[in-house]
């Protein structure tokens, strides 16, 4: 596969990343607000909908973390990064992709051990299996790794190192 191949599958996920997220907030708000009307209007609270605003944040919070890693947008210290000497800087800048992504991968692998550990587990109020909230792990964080691999390729070319911030 070559890297222009890679990179537009990348962006062919975070196409299909986007909507799911949007999707998950929406019925948040909606869910949300159908649990204030019962319980404060009707004083009859929805037994079910903590535990799916619950499981919803959850998958919300690692699909969208994955969109964000895609556009690196996640939150950098650069100040010190940019204090280093060049030498030391450009070492960083290469290697801190390589240590994302193995911590990323791990993440991964140990999530899909815990979907086994837990599958036949039953939520309380949904009754559904605890393998499906436990999923918006590994699925987030194999998204993760699989942007972090592209960013990585694009380092090894040469093609995004940053330059140094300036502070005014």
């Amino acid at each position: 596969m070559t890297k222009e191949k890679y990179y537009h599958f990348c962006e062919l996920c975070v196409k299909g990343l986007f909507p799911v997220s949007m999707v998950l907030c929406s019925a948040m708000l909606i869910v949300a607000i159908a649990h204030v009307v019962m319980r404060y209007v009707f004083n009859d609270a929805l037994t079910w909908s903590e535990e799916f605003l619950r499981f919803s944040m959850v998958w919300f919070t690692l699909v969208s973390a994955a969109v964000l890693h895609h556009k690196k947008g996640h939150v950098g210290i650069v100040i010190f990064r940019d204090m280093f000497p060049d030498r030391l800087r450009n070492f960083c800048l290469r290697v801190i992709p390589f240590l994302a992504v193995i911590a990323t991968a791990s993440v991964t692998v140990n999530g899909v051990l815990l979907l086994f550990r837990t599958y036949r587990q039953l939520t309380p109020a949904l009754g559904i299996s605890v393998a499906i909230p436990y999923a918006a792990i590994p699925t987030g964080f194999f998204f993760m790794t699989l942007f972090g691999i592209g960013h990585i390729l694009e380092i090894s070319l040469g093609e995004t190192l940053p330059e140094r911030e300036r502070v005014s």
